[in-house]
């Protein structure tokens, strides 16, 4: 289940994150950051259906805009 993050109206997109559930073998930090914790994976909705899920884990909205923009 996503939770929505932000819309832009103007774009029609909304942003929504994902609770990444990692396993024991799989890296257990932020890509941006290094914070370990609750991580979450961002994905780009469009109005017209399609999705662009965006590589990486982040802790938060934050790193995430501070790593891909």
């Amino acid at each position: 289940m996503s939770r929505l993050i932000s819309r832009d109206p103007f774009a029609r997109t909304e942003l929504h994150r994902v609770l990444c559930y990692n396993d024991k073998n799989a890296e257990r930090s932020c890509d941006n950051c290094g914070r370990t914790g609750r991580l979450y994976r961002y994905e780009t909705q469009h109005d017209g259906g399609s999705c662009d899920k965006h590589t990486g884990r982040f802790c938060s909205v934050g790193c995430f805009r501070s790593y891909t923009f």
